[in-house]
């Protein structure tokens, strides 16, 4: 299985990222995606993905560092990439943490998702609290031939649909297990079987039953089981399904 997106790069793990790996593929995971959220962490993630097999990397620059931004530097991350690099993200819109420069968010998440079509990489969105605007944003790129996706869904069916209008996959984390999640578990029991993946977003968010504690990417198969059991098929056959999806919009395969 694939864990889509996670932080292995967080100072968390700093202390036993090793192990954290080896429980993951002990566990019969097949690939990570290690995500990078502004310069130092998609620095940090292209080293994670490079010193190991079977894991990828993404970069980019979040809303809440949007204000950091220099347009030359972060294409400079691009031009020194490893062919581990699978995305531009997670980027995006985040209201939530900050009202006062929607603009400067707007502008940077267009400036990121230029690059991501100079070069041809997907992207991978964040967004909190800014749905109409991302909405927005995204209608003026439409077709995005590159491929988007909305990490951590936590939107309603209305709004999933509107967003697989454009194209644009849905990746569920552990928030889809937990009690009060009742508009997340709407979209992932009823949005097509080929529109959507996994993650963990560890070390955040980790599912039932060890809401609370830190993330780690073998929990990605908690996620997926209580999917399973909300559609009412089989864990392994959505395994299948869900990673081939991913290895497609990502363009990675794996031993």
């Amino acid at each position: 299985m694939i864990d889509t997106h996670c932080h292995l790069n967080d100072s968390q793990f700093d202390n036993d990222i090793d192990e954290v790996i080896n429980r993951f593929f002990l566990s019969g995971g097949n690939a990570m995606i290690c995500v990078g959220a502004d310069l130092s962490s998609s620095l940090k993630a292209k080293m994670v993905a490079d010193l190991n097999d079977n894991i990828y990397y993404t970069i980019g620059i979040h809303p809440d560092d949007c204000d950091t931004f220099d347009l030359n530097e972060f294409e400079d991350l691009i031009l020194t990439k490893s062919d581990k690099l699978v995305a531009i993200g997670e980027i995006g819109l985040d209201y939530y943490h900050n009202k006062t420069n929607k603009a400067k968010q707007i502008e940077v998440f267009s400036n990121q998702i230029n690059l991501a079509i100079k070069y041809n990489l997907p992207i991978v969105i964040h967004c909190r609290d800014a749905y109409a605007d991302l909405l927005e944003v995204l209608k003026k790129y439409s077709p995005l031939k590159i491929g988007a996706v909305m990490h951590c869904y936590s939107g309603s069916l209305e709004f999933a649909n509107e967003l697989l209008k454009l194209g644009v996959k849905i990746s569920f984390t552990g928030t889809v297990t937990y009690k009060n999640a009742v508009k997340v578990k709407e979209v992932a029991k009823n949005i097509p079987l080929d529109s959507f993946f996994f993650e963990t977003d560890a070390p955040y968010l980790a599912p039932e039953p060890n809401r609370g504690k830190r993330n780690e990417p073998k929990y990605v198969f908690d996620t997926a089981k209580y999917v399973a059991d909300l559609r009412g098929i089989d864990a392994k056959e959505l395994i299948r399904i869900t990673d081939a999806n991913a290895k497609k919009f990502f363009n990675i395969d794996f031993i």
